[in-house]
């Protein structure tokens, strides 16, 4: 079991996982929840349903310590409260403003959390943003912590039970697979290499390449939005279809994106579905606040030779074939150096991209005139083995109405803001209302160019295959 403490570490909760490592120092792994919540919310009771969610999922309270080896802890240890910034709303667009400036600036590792709150508070509408390190969370983990907050604001007295967040590497076993004996064996000659001259990263250094990168950037975003009655009707229509709503929105993101850019080049025509594991295992584990994420990856090309929703149930049949066998192989990680963890999915990635915040430590300079170390190498088949889609939606939130009349009326996921793939999407429904999102990086680290108007063509020709297209519109969202 992995999922063990550190008797040297004050306030250990556990090691972090290779697969948590995988999301930690990059400057592109932060997830984001934005809720609108009607009604007079009182921030006394926020702030104490906030605690009281803390003593919960002891994620939200942690840090991380390395070790001699360079292992990286999940500890308490003189962590501060969660913070919440409050302010005046003031407008309706002001979440996403708020938003662009909130997600450029990085988490304090070494001191925590790893999380932290925005509230746009009015008397007759709020906003409650949460940016969260890919590390200590997915989108079902933000999901249900809405979910969380919202219970514990209705009944403070309520008890809370601690969830110890599981290692989901302790949670299924990975086959054994020639793909991945093959990749054992180029790993293993890796790490040779790599503790030969080996680079520790530290908050310093993701720090510094965190804000370097989005010094000159901003996150943004597209949104397809339909309200109570649109979403019943989307909802009604794929079912007689027999697949899911976020199928549907898949496959019309898919074929538009095919309509306007001719599809994607032969070694991208790949599509990567994160999905919960936590509603797959048995015994379950219950709404634990952590990485908790599986992922099929398999080719898929939009076919212009098949109607929309033949194409739509294609791509349905191929997730559900995968997700409902719970395929481990996902999660066939073989076991890097923890530090070349580190390398090869953050530091080595961004060389190129924003080489001046090689310049601002002592570590980041010596790795990039250090070309031939071997994360090199391996970041350039770690690049060319990204998917071109990545669709998450973490479905419907069920939230019930407070006595005090705060409700949540809308929800909207990103699921890391990233220019890593070409296409990326969001979903969550709340209030009746389901929102997908379309995240990406303004302007692109790739070539200096906005993509913001050719995601607005993609999202105005999905909606005309869903049958919407009298929402059609020149904005990034209504």
């Amino acid at each position: 079991m992995r999922n063990v403490k550190n008797p040297g570490i004050p306030g250990c909760i556990r090691k972090m996982s290779r697969c948590e490592r995988l999301f930690f120092m990059g400057p592109l792994f932060t997830i984001i929840m934005a809720a609108r919540i009607t009604g007079a919310v009182d921030t006394i009771r926020l702030r104490q349903a906030l605690d009281a969610a803390s003593r919960k999922h002891p994620l939200l309270r942690a840090k991380v310590v390395f070790d001699e080896r360079h292992e990286a802890w999940f500890s308490s240890e003189g962590v501060p409260p969660v913070p919440m910034r409050i302010a005046e709303r003031e407008s309706e667009h002001q979440w996403l403003d708020e938003l662009k400036e909130e997600a450029r600036v990085p988490f304090d590792i070494g001191r925590g959390p790893l999380i932290r709150f925005v509230l746009l508070q009015s008397p007759e509408v709020s906003d409650l943003l949460i940016l969260c390190n890919h590390s200590i969370c997915d989108g079902m983990a933000l999901a249900n912590l809405v979910r969380d907050i919202f219970c514990l604001y209705e009944d403070p007295a309520q008890e809370v039970r601690v969830l110890d967040p599981p290692d989901v590497l302790d949670l299924v076993k990975p086959g054994i697979s020639l793909q991945g004996l093959i990749a054992r064996f180029f790993v293993s000659l890796g790490n040779r290499k790599w503790q030969k001259n080996p680079y520790h990263f530290g908050a310093e250094e993701y720090a510094a390449l965190y804000r370097g990168y989005w010094e000159n950037r901003k996150p943004g975003l597209v949104l397809l939005e339909f309200d109570p009655e649109e979403s019943a009707h989307l909802l009604a229509t794929c079912r007689s279809q027999g697949i899911t709503v976020g199928s549907a929105v898949s496959a019309a993101c898919l074929a538009a994106h095919t309509d306007i850019t001719g599809g994607f080049p032969e070694k991208k025509q790949t599509v990567m579905v994160p999905f919960d594991l936590r509603r797959r295992l048995n015994p379950p584990i219950g709404n634990v606040f952590c990485f908790c994420d599986g992922g099929v990856k398999f080719p898929f090309a939009y076919s212009v030779k098949k109607t929309f929703w033949d194409n739509a149930k294609d791509l349905h049949k191929k997730i559900h074939s995968r997700i409902e066998v719970l395929d481990p192989s996902c999660l066939d990680i073989p076991e890097f150096e923890p530090s070349f963890i580190d390398a090869l999915s953050a530091f080595s990635l961004f060389v190129d991209k924003v080489p001046d915040a090689y310049t601002r430590t002592d570590t980041l300079q010596r790795f990039i005139r250090d070309t031939g170390n071997v994360a090199f190498a391996f970041t350039r088949n770690y690049e060319a083995g990204l998917p071109g889609f990545v669709p998450s939606n973490v479905g419907r939130i069920d939230v019930p109405e407070s006595p005090g009349g705060i409700r949540l009326d809308r929800l909207i996921f990103l699921p890391g803001i990233s220019d890593l793939n070409p296409l990326v999407l969001g979903g969550a429904g709340a209030g009746g209302r389901m929102v997908f999102s379309l995240p990406f990086v303004d302007p692109s680290a790739k070539n200096g160019i906005s993509v913001e108007e050719h995601l607005i063509r993609i999202r105005n020709r999905a909606l005309e295959y869903l049958g919407f297209a009298e929402k059609v519109h020149d904005g990034a969202m209504e």
